[in-house]
């Protein structure tokens, strides 16, 4: 009813409006025609609709007010303008009236009004005709005008009718729902309330989680309808609490493991940059002994051709030893014919010293005849006495040299025998060296190809040095990297076990979706 009122309650406040345009209207028409009592009568016929209007507010009475006395103005004006020829159409002014009562809603301030104004016409029409009509009273038209009030009417009644209808009814359409927006507000405010709760649980949940405290849980239960998410964010935070462990653990694991990589790699790296250097060393070295090989298999080859010379010479200082014992052994059978010539003069000399001596006694027999012969035999002696001495004296000689050539002959022999020694000794020299010198052949040529390799390992060496040191930045990279992410992992505060429950919810939930 409150709209109805409402309605009403304005209808009344237009109407009011209405009165007093019409009395305006009569003010203009007094000044015009110079007829004030209208104007008076209007003036005073205004205010108690206009006063009830004030009091009530458009209930009861106010609107049966306005029924009689909004259709009196019309009756003003005709009175007003009486005798005039504009007095005819002011009649029309009568419909107006009838139909802006409708904005009151209520059908008996409708009838309230047409039976005023069928009261004025037929009384006026008996009573003061010169009030209603030009010409006189006129029944005729009073009665169509009756017709048509009552076509009006009966129209506006029903049009107020169906107006007070929609209106009660949207009023009841409005209570209907205002009642049903209280439940539904009630209804929200408690949706409102249980959200209130879940979002407050869950934030204060979500502000722990983002604190880093993966320990917090939505212990206190959810409405129904609620329950599920809490649930699902237990088993979600549960799931990622064990997920930051086992990477809090992985991070410790990893940083660890990459320390000793880094570790081991950079050792790695500082043994082989040091093999590397050794192996370079080696190389030199190698290559220094590959040279001083194939120096030393040439000087070998050179020496097998002077050993080869050596021994030729050797060969032929053989010979020539020979040859010198055999004439060592002619001079020594020489020597013993001289020694045989010798003794024969050695014979010589004594026979003719006995001779000599014959002689110096026969020519002492002889006297002065032999004094001459004696001198002779004298000389003879003394030659015989000088070649025996001279015999004696190359005897000793030859005996001295033949002793010596015996002695010449033995230590021919001997260096004979050692130069065949020699020979023999230098053969094997020579097949020793023979064989050294190919021996240092085959090595030079092994050590040539073990200088290629180590020229290649070496080459192996420095780029694997160059990878350990690519894999030591590497390590090192991994470290940092492991060491960040266990910093990161640091600011979240773990659990220190989780329920079945929780793994199993979480398990249903990525199931489901």
């Amino acid at each position: 009813m409150h709209e109805l009122n409402q309605l009403r309650r304005n209808g009344v406040y237009g109407l009011t409006a209405a009165c007093w345009i019409f009395v305006l209207g009569l003010a203009a028409s007094a000044l015009h025609l110079g007829r004030w009592l209208p104007l008076a009568v209007a003036v005073a016929m205004s205010i108690v609709p206009s006063l009830l209007a004030r009091q009530d507010q458009g209930t009861g009475a106010s609107r049966l007010a306005f029924g009689l006395t909004l259709p009196l103005y019309p009756a003003l004006l005709l009175w007003q303008w009486a005798g005039e020829p504009w007095m005819l159409d002011f009649h029309m002014v009568f419909f107006v009236t009838i139909a802006m009562l409708t904005v009151l809603a209520d059908w008996r301030a409708i009838l309230l009004g047409a039976g005023v104004t069928a009261v004025h016409h037929l009384l006026t029409n008996f009573v003061a005709p010169s009030l209603v009509f030009p010409g006189g009273a006129d029944l005729e038209r009073v009665l169509l005008h009756a017709v048509v009030v009552v076509a009006e009417t009966s129209v506006l009644v029903m049009v107020a009718s169906q107006v007070e209808k929609l209106v009660v009814g949207q009023a009841s359409a409005h209570a209907e729902t205002s009642r049903l927006e209280a439940a539904t507000d009630a209804e929200r405010n408690r949706a409102a309330a249980e959200q209130r709760q879940v979002i407050d649980g869950i934030g204060g949940a979500l502000k722990g989680l983002a604190q880093g405290d993966l320990a917090a849980r939505l212990d206190q239960r959810f409405p129904e309808s609620y329950e599920d998410l809490r649930t699902s964010f237990n088993a979600a935070a549960a799931d990622l609490n064990r997920m930051v462990r086992a990477v809090s653990d992985s991070a410790g694991s990893i940083q660890s493991g990459s320390t000793e990589i880094r570790s081991a790699s950079a050792d790695l790296a500082q043994r082989t940059e040091q093999q590397a250097s050794t192996l370079e060393e080696t190389a030199l070295a190698l290559n220094r002994i590959t040279g001083t090989v194939q120096d030393s298999a040439r000087s070998a080859a050179e020496l097998q051709a002077t050993v080869q010379r050596t021994r030729e010479d050797a060969l032929n200082g053989g010979n020539v030893a020979d040859r010198t014992v055999a004439a060592m052994t002619q001079i020594e059978k020489s020597a013993q014919e001289i020694s045989q010539i010798i003794a024969v003069i050695d014979g010589i000399a004594f026979q003719t010293n006995l001779l000599a001596l014959n002689a110096g006694v026969e020519a002492a027999r002889a006297g002065e005849a032999g004094k001459g012969f004696a001198v002779v035999a004298g000389e003879v002696r003394a030659l015989a006495q000088r070649s025996a001495e001279a015999a004696s004296n190359i005897k000793e000689l030859i005996e001295v040299s033949t002793t010596q050539v015996a002695r010449g002959v033995e230590l021919v022999g001997e260096s004979g025998q050692s130069l065949r020694s020699i020979v023999e000794d230098i053969g094997q020299i020579g097949e020793a060296i023979e064989r050294i010198a190919v021996a240092s052949q085959e090595q030079a040529g092994a050590l040539i190809k073990v200088n290629d390799q180590t020229k290649r390992l070496d080459l192996n060496t420095q780029q694997n040095a160059a990878m350990v040191e690519q894999s030591t930045a590497a390590a090192c990279t991994l470290s940092n990297e492991a060491a960040n992410l266990a910093e990161l992992v640091t600011r979240f505060h773990t659990a220190a076990s989780e329920t079945n429950a929780g793994r199993t919810g979480y398990g249903a939930l990525r199931a489901a979706a």
